[in-house]
């Protein structure tokens, strides 16, 4: 790959938060998941759900005076800070029918719960424990799925 200016500003933040995410679910005790990388584009692909998926992406990037408040000067603004907002998210197979068209049964439902919410609080401790005394603030978790076979959930973090 040709060589280019890498950003200081959020990458080295991103990957830090990936190093934090995949060794919290480790230590967690969590089932392991195959895919756990820092992700490019507008939303993560599901291409790994059957062995789990987890990831970082940036999902805004603004000029803030105001941590963490967008400034919208019309007078101009490259002076200001960049707040950036990340996607920490984990995903994993769903409960589905079987091949006989029968339904998932309860006790599958309750433990893929169970286990959806034991990561979104793995992914709130890898958050924390990643920015420790950085400025940050902690959005919304939100449940993401089922769709097709993958079920999960995402946080948002603006750094």
């Amino acid at each position: 790959m040709p060589e280019f200016m890498e950003d200081q500003l959020v990458w080295p933040h991103m990957l830090a938060l990936r190093n934090c995410l995949c060794e919290e679910i480790e230590r967690s005790g969590l089932p392991s998941v195959c895919f756990c990388e820092v992700v490019p584009g507008s939303a993560a692909m599901f291409d790994y759900p059957e062995g789990g998926q987890a990831w970082v992406r940036l999902t805004q990037a603004f000029p803030s005076v105001v941590f963490p408040v967008q400034d919208t000067n019309p007078r101009g603004n490259c002076g200001t800070g960049l707040v950036a907002v990340l996607e920490v998210g984990i995903i994993r197979c769903a409960p589905m029918p079987s091949d006989g068209g029968d339904m998932p049964t309860a006790e599958e439902q309750f433990e893929a719960t169970r286990l959806q919410m034991a990561d979104m609080q793995a992914m709130r401790r890898a958050i924390q424990c990643c920015m420790g005394k950085m400025k940050h603030v902690l959005g919304a978790y939100t449940p993401i799925g089922p769709d097709g076979n993958a079920v999960g959930g995402s946080w948002t973090v603006s750094i």
